[in-house]
């Protein structure tokens, strides 16, 4: 078609399909004119009007191609009031922004609608799923492409600020449940939110299209620059690959998850994991009429129940092969399919998607769904897509109208791919595996750098540096709580939260003034493990790693380190000097290697904040000091028995460690120790912080950790350490007999309240230290390897403690002989654990079934760690492994039954004809095995087909011990299902909204094995 002829047709279409429809005061697109039995669409929900309006957006580009500036302004105008009137919606909900940065509760996220003619909320909080993370998301990325393509949608500071607010809303979206694309959460539409791909994906999109971006457009006030922090980014992406190519842990395929995969989000590189997801997607959900949204979906569908909004487990079922198909899917596969440069590809849909068109009033429209009607619906199960399907009556779906528009257009070369990805996302790396990393080295004072060059490790001071200044991480934490802050609309900049590696390895310029910040690994607290040289070699070998692995700039990464005299004097510094030695010299890692401050931050990834405000404390020169002396105080102050017994801290550890537990019976912190009274008064507190102090440099670990407690002292980092943890759905049990169970309610928790919290269960001084340090190594493990916790659902500390001491007695001896212990060696034994865990965990997955039954977890680790059970058998459920003796079982069980029913749906076709089957196939020939492997794979939910798997082998085994047992039918899912109303009957730990089948799934193997095996026995 004439490109001339094309444009003004797709200009009068989108005028009376989509614009038209704009609300003249807000901007505001409906979703649909339509108002059906399924929900009023008149609304204007936030992805649908970004989606819309894409293809406005995309028709001014190709106008400003041909230079008719008329029209292109006119289309850019109504994209940019549409972005603004959704931008105000959500600004006149900036309370929620700022509360829900810090609380994470769905309650007090932002609306996923608001009312079209006045952009006001118009559902209560509690009545919607409005948590949706991809809705934000998409909108953000959206600003970046169409600002970056010369529109200017962000007009104010205020707005810039909250623009940058969103990004923090956003951020921690590789960790935040929400309900989703299509606002249910859970596939059963229960009320639970779930971690789904989708919204993960496309706020990592959001996150890497603003970093460092000038929502001002080109060249605009620096003010107006967003800045991402790069560790959520990295995350995100650790999300993502774990979970591809499921969507969440009740939707194991969606096509939702195309959104991601191609444009607009672009957000997975890897080729191999997009091609294995697309595939999956269409293998499982694609249709002659487009594509499913997931398996199982009763959404509009014939027989859904339209009373209520959500669906009980035993009916999932009945909407099997019925789904409803979307043409909207086609559409993603359409565009993906042009930036591809897959011409056939492009073709075939292209065609797909124009026979499904309906014909309103001479128009060709895209419906939002095609159904099976009524009549038709058992046939289509019989053979499923044999039957015809109609559309509903919401014509057009404007999302899906808008998109195939938008494809059309890069289909006939009216626009280019870079018109409709300006910020070049989707050939924007994830991960630069050439990435340099600059070891910058700063020293105490000159004093240090002497000693440093001594040992052939290269140094600066930080008077030697200027004007270069230095800030350490809890600095660089407080200054990003003034990035964003805005008093006019009650937003505090960015929550309060530990910064991590990747965000440290950058450097800063605030308001001129350039800083290094030192690494997120380097702590200024009173921490008595800083002075074990191992642990901090161990630590920046990690974080290094962690750094090369994530870094996704072409700029240099910066690592700055310093050192004091504190660490040069320690017991065990030629340690870390070599391992400083080895990344300076690149005998270590080629791409690591010294740098002075000014060459790193000139090579660098700088951040340039303008923040009002902002008074930032930079790190100064220390005073040139000597080694520390026996003690900081005036030791003859003290009476003479005092004196008598300090010198047990000269003797030994233990001996030190013995005396200092005496002197508790008698003083308190207060306590006057002074010979003379009249004279300067020594407390005994003073006395415990110089026994701290000598205890830290002379490496006594046992009478340190005695002293840290003594002293009240607690890390810095405690509470994110513990939201870390806790924030992966893994619970920390703490405490024998008062026992505190932390959980993802306590991801928040302010630094002192969770102190008191572990302060109650700690029945001794040493227990109160160790508990603390044991939470600081998961913490750290869990972001650094966080691979090392699959399978882990709860971490039961004090086991954790026993099974590295060796022993099964939770004691004062085992907690002073562990704490003998240096902490980079209490490190290396949390670390064995979990890896031991880890080895289990994969092994039982990846075994077959009855071996696995045969070869449990090991039962010392299975003592501290217990399996997330939900999450192994999702994980087994992806690949269901039969060995010979669990096919010969099987086999030998149907002499039991007539008929053996797969599922809970006993019209299904999961059944077998025992007699059939046992006169047709042996035990172990390939027939049989497919045959019952065909029977499970239909199964859904993963972790569904993984519990009825061990309904079957506990079937199997019941059968070989009670041969003359005799049944006419069994139906597996009966029984599965019978024996979690069982179970929670008996155990009475069901909450409201929750199905027992839900609670069941999350037992152990065995315990799931011994109530099937009562309910078989009652049959």
């Amino acid at each position: 078609m004439n490109k001339t002829l094309l444009l003004n047709r797709l200009y009068k279409d989108i005028n009376e399909i989509i614009i038209s429809r704009q609300h003249p005061v807000t901007g505001l697109l409906p979703a649909s004119t339509a108002i059906t039995t399924h929900g009023d669409y008149t609304d204007a929900w936030v992805r649908d009007n970004v989606y819309s309006i894409l293809s406005v957006w995309t028709l001014s580009r190709a106008y400003s191609r041909t230079g008719e500036k008329i029209k292109c302004d006119e289309l850019s105008q109504s994209t940019v009031k549409l972005m603004r009137g959704l931008l105000q919606a959500m600004m006149r909900q900036s309370d929620k922004v700022e509360t829900f940065k810090n609380t994470l509760d769905p309650l007090d996220c932002l609306h996923a609608k608001y009312s079209t003619t006045s952009g006001l909320s118009v559902v209560e909080d509690d009545q919607w799923g409005h948590l949706q993370i991809d809705a934000t998301s998409i909108f953000l990325l959206m600003i970046a492409q169409m600002t970056a393509s010369g529109l200017r949608i962000v007009q104010t500071i205020d707005e810039v600020d909250f623009v940058q607010n969103l990004v923090y809303y956003i951020a921690f979206a590789y960790r935040i449940p929400d309900y989703g694309i299509w606002e249910r959460g859970n596939k059963i539409n229960n009320g639970k939110t779930e971690i789904n791909a989708s919204s993960v994906g496309m706020a990592k999109a959001a996150l890497q299209a603003l970093d460092g971006f000038n929502v001002f457009g080109e060249n605009g006030n620096p003010k107006a620059i967003i800045h991402t922090i790069p560790d959520a980014i990295s995350r995100a992406r650790n999300t993502l690959t774990h979970l591809l190519p499921r969507e969440s842990i009740s939707k194991e395929v969606d096509s939702a998850i195309l959104s991601i995969i191609g444009f607009p989000a672009f957000a997975v590189t890897d080729k191999n994991l997009v091609e294995k997801t697309k595939n999956k997607i269409l293998s499982e959900l694609g249709g002659e009429y487009g594509c499913k949204r997931f398996l199982w979906d009763g959404h509009q569908t014939s027989i859904e129940d339209h009373t209520r909004i959500h669906y009980e487990h035993s009916e999932l079922a009945n909407f099997e092969n019925i789904e409803s198909e979307w043409p909207l899917f086609y559409t993603y596969l359409y565009i993906q399919a042009l930036f591809d440069n897959d011409v056939t590809e492009a073709k075939k849909y292209r065609e797909k998607l124009e026979s499904l068109m309906v014909d309103v009033d001479g128009k060709k429209l895209l419906p939002e769904l095609y159904y099976v009607e009524k009549d038709n619906i058992e046939a289509e199960k019989k053979n499923p897509g044999s039957q015809p399907r109609v559309p509903n009556e919401n014509v057009p779906l404007v999302w899906a109208q808008s998109m195939y528009y938008t494809g059309l257009m890069l289909d006939e070369g009216l626009v280019t791919k870079d018109d409709l990805d300006p910020v070049k996302l989707r050939s924007r790396s994830t991960q630069n595996t050439d990435g340099q990393i600059a070891i910058v080295v700063l020293a105490e004072n000159s004093c240090v750098k002497e000693q440093l060059a001594k040992n052939g490790v290269i140094a600066e001071t930080i008077s030697e540096i200027a004007p270069i200044k230095v800030m350490d991480a809890s600095e660089l934490v407080e200054s990003y709580r003034k990035v964003g802050a805005n008093s006019s609309l009650a937003l505090t900049g960015r929550p309060k939260r530990r910064l991590q590696g990747l965000a440290t390895a950058q450097t800063y310029v605030f308001n001129g003034q350039p800083y290094l910040s030192l690494s997120s690994i380097q702590h200024t607290e009173n921490n008595y493990r800083v002075f074990d040289a191992k642990l901090a070699s161990t630590h920046l070998k990690d974080e290094i790693a962690h750094i090369c692995k994530h870094w996704i700039n072409d700029e240099v990464a910066v690592v700055s380190y310093l050192f004091t005299q504190d660490m040069c004097d320690s017991q065990n510094a030629s340690e870390l000097l070599e391992t400083i030695r080895s990344f300076q010299l690149r005998k270590a890692q080629p791409n690591v290697g010294y740098a002075s401050a000014n060459l790193a931050i000139r090579a660098s990834k700088v951040n340039d904040l303008v923040v009002s405000n902002i008074n930032i404390e930079a790190l100064s020169e220390s005073e040139e000091v000597s080694k520390s002396p026996w003690l900081t105080i005036d030791v003859s102050l003290l009476s003479n028995e005092l004196q008598q017994e300090l010198k047990s801290f000269e003797t030994s550890d233990e001996l030190g460690y013995t005396q200092l537990l005496t002197w508790l019976k008698t003083y308190d912190l207060e306590s006057d120790l002074s010979s003379d009274k009249s004279v300067n008064n020594i407390t005994f507190k003073a006395l415990v912080e110089a026994l701290y102090v000598r205890a830290q440099h002379k490496q006594n670990w046992l009478t340190a950790r005695l002293c840290f407690s003594v002293l009240n002292l607690s890390f810095t980092d405690l509470v994110d350490d513990v939201a870390q943890v806790c924030s992966r759905h893994i619970s920390i049990s703490i405490g024998n007999k008062n026992q505190l169970v932390l959980t993802g309610e306590h991801a928040l928790l302010k630094p002192k309240k969770l102190i008191k919290l572990l302060d109650k269960v700690a029945i001794h001084p040493l227990e109160r230290t160790l508990i603390q340090e044991l939470l600081v190594i998961l913490g750290n493990t869990i972001r650094i390897n966080t691979p090392m916790f699959n399978g882990v659902r709860s971490i039961k500390l004090n086991n954790v403690l026993m099974l590295c001491a060796n022993t099964t007695d939770y004691t004062h001896t085992t907690l002073k002989n562990f704490s003998l212990r240096s902490p980079a060696e209490l490190n290396d034994m949390v670390q064995a654990m979990l890896s031991a865990q880890q080895e289990a965990f994969v092994h039982d997955v990846e075994y077959n079934f009855t071996e696995q039954h045969l070869d449990q977890t090991k039962p010392s680790t299975s003592n501290a760690m217990d399996t997330d059970w939900m999450e192994w058998r999702s994980a087994k459920g992806l690949i269901i492994r039969f060995d010979d003796q669990f096919l010969t079982d099987i086999w030998n069980s149907l002499a039991n039954t007539k008929t053996l029913v797969f599922g809970d749906n006993k019209e299904a076709s999961e059944s077998l004809d025992s007699e059939l089957i046992r006169a047709s196939m042996t035990p172990r020939e390939e027939s049989f095995a497919r045959t019952i492997d065909e029977q499970i794979q239909q199964l859904h939910p993963i972790y569904y087909k993984s519990a009825i798997v061990e309904v079957l082998y506990a079937f199997s085994q019941f059968c070989k011990d009670n041969s003359e047992a005799k049944f006419s039918e069994v139906v597996l899912g009966d029984i599965l299902f019978e024996a979690a109303n069982l179970y929670v009957t008996e155990n009475n730990n069901i909450q409201p909204n929750e199905r027992s089948l839900d609670v069941f799934v999350t037992q152990s193997p065995q315990t799931l094995r011994s109530y099937v095996l009562r309910v078989i026995e009652s049959l």
